[in-house]
């Protein structure tokens, strides 16, 4: 099977990135695996087509441990006055216009019109040409059909990006959002030369002692409802700078709570940033807790959602842990 046959690439999107001669990639806040992977790949994509390309990842928001994408890309992190000269805005990985990572938001690139590649349940569609298709396990997934429709050769390096941001955002490969077509693109990266081990050897093995020793944290927090199908966990900013971590450092900690038999919604709230609190909410396969973020102002998938609310780790988790409780009450018979 092909994997280009698993959706196609709206002509409009296509147009708009063949027609613009320098093109700024912009991803969300606090970016990930999947986000900064399928940036990465499309500056080198994108470049091989001879555009101009501008990629925007603000000092402190790439994690130590995300920053092998960087390396693997050979990419310079561009200035927001260098995006401005550009035609065209292609955000990534973004659900919402206001998440993106810009210093004042897409209003602060006024003159760039805006396509939207994205596998977020809740994303509206807010660009003039949009490509959302929730049913993808990542936006990196997208990205390898849009970069071979375009024309690029998929190389090692490419194959590597896209490959670590599918691993990551499917959890190997083992939560629900991997599907045949998913496993397919896996496996064309493979034989384009992703190099696997070098990816799992970065997201699985190098975590940093500070991220270790919040790693313990979370674990020596962890809180587990009465009835075994919540649980919940937390660092406050002075835990966190303690451990010698930073904002960027919080990721995929939220699975340590998620990881308990029998638990059905795992939610973790950290303070990376004095006074916003991240909060991270995980379910199990079927169990929508994007309803839960979204009552909070949040988004993003199915099973897997998260918000940013003003306040302490303390005054966070109780708003949020009555509602979450009643979420689980509410939630069928296991």
């Amino acid at each position: 099977m092909n994997s280009e046959i698993r959706t196609a690439v709206p002509a409009d999107v296509r147009s708009a990135i063949l027609q613009a001669g320098r093109i700024a990639l912009i991803g969300h806040v606090t970016p990930d695996a999947d986000c900064i992977a399928s940036m990465a790949a499309a500056w080198l994509g994108l470049r091989e087509l001879g555009k101009e390309v501008h990629a925007l990842l603000p000092d402190g928001t790439v994690s130590r441990r995300m920053q092998f994408l960087v390396r693997r890309a050979g990419l310079t992190p561009a200035t927001l006055d260098e995006a401005k000269t550009c035609e065209l805005a292609l955000v990534l990985d973004t659900a919402k216009a206001s998440r993106v990572n810009v210093p004042g938001k897409l209003e602060a690139l006024p003159g760039l019109a805006v396509a939207n590649v994205d596998h977020h349940a809740t994303n509206a569609g807010f660009g003039r040409w949009n490509w959302v298709v929730p049913s993808a396990s990542s936006t990196s997934e997208l990205m390898y059909t849009l970069l071979r429709n375009l024309g690029c050769q998929i190389g090692p390096n490419i194959a590597t990006l896209l490959y670590a941001g599918m691993h990551s955002d499917t959890q190997g490969f083992s939560l629900s959002n991997t599907a045949a077509e998913s496993l397919n693109v896996a496996h064309e990266l493979a034989a384009c030369g992703a190099a696997i081990a070098d990816v799992c050897e970065q997201l699985h093995r190098s975590h940093s002692r500070g991220e270790f020793e919040l790693l313990k944290l979370v674990y020596s927090h962890t809180q587990v409802s009465e009835d075994g199908r919540l649980a919940w966990s937390c660092a406050s900013h002075s835990e966190i700078l303690g451990a010698g971590c930073t904002a960027s450092d919080i990721d995929d900690q939220v699975e340590v709570v998620r990881s308990i038999d029998g638990v059905k919604v795992a939610i973790l709230f950290t303070e990376g940033v004095r006074g916003k609190v991240r909060i991270n909410f995980r379910g199990e396969k079927g169990v929508a807790v994007l309803k839960l973020a979204a009552g909070f102002g949040g988004g993003g998938h199915t099973e897997s959602a998260g918000a940013i609310l003003d306040g302490t780790v303390e005054e966070i988790m109780e708003r949020v842990i009555p509602a979450a409780l009643e979420f689980v009450r509410n939630l069928p018979p296991a």
